[in-house]
């Protein structure tokens, strides 16, 4: 399944919106390069609380349905369409991850095929700190092939810097 037209979805309506995120998970893993799949999204925002109107109007825009947190703590939010296949979870404090201006800082900016919209993007470091807090079996699992990506990407960066100062 190509998940591209689900992100493009995804980006319009959190603009539509005015809600700010970042993709993080495997769904950001996978556009960072490293070769996983999801089934899910996971979108890091400032302050479920405060963003729960831009959250409702984003779900609105996916025809989808919010769900309650599983309890009056939690910080995670659950956007879903069924008939889609969609599945987003909305988190203000992901594990691992500082706030959400410096995991943005730290990102890239993502335009999806032809869309005027972006998208942050966390980057494959933070994503792999906050897997490794996460600790979870199904984390845990996947971090190998994301450290191995990373540490492609970086050998691959330091090759190409050298070849530049060379020219």
């Amino acid at each position: 399944m190509n998940a591209e037209p689900l992100l493009r979805r995804i980006v319009r309506a959190a603009t539509a919106a005015k809600l700010e995120v970042i993709i993080i998970g495997n769904a950001g893993a996978a556009l960072n390069g490293a070769p996983v799949t999801t089934l899910d999204f996971d979108l890091f925002v400032r302050d479920t609380a405060a963003q729960m109107p831009k959250i409702r109007a984003f779900a609105r825009h996916l025809d989808a349905t919010v769900l309650p947190a599983a309890s009056p703590m939690s910080n995670l939010v659950k956007v879903e369409n069924e008939a889609l296949s969609l599945y987003i979870d909305i988190i203000d404090e992901p594990s691992g991850m500082r706030s959400f201006t410096s995991v943005r800082r730290r990102g890239t900016e993502v335009r999806l095929g032809d869309s005027p919209s972006f998208v942050y993007l966390a980057s494959l470091k933070d994503i792999i700190e906050s897997k490794k807090k996460l600790g979870r079996p199904k984390d845990l699992a996947v971090l190998p092939v994301l450290e191995m990506t990373l540490d492609e990407q970086t050998k691959l960066a330091q090759a190409e810097k050298e070849r530049g100062s060379r020219s």
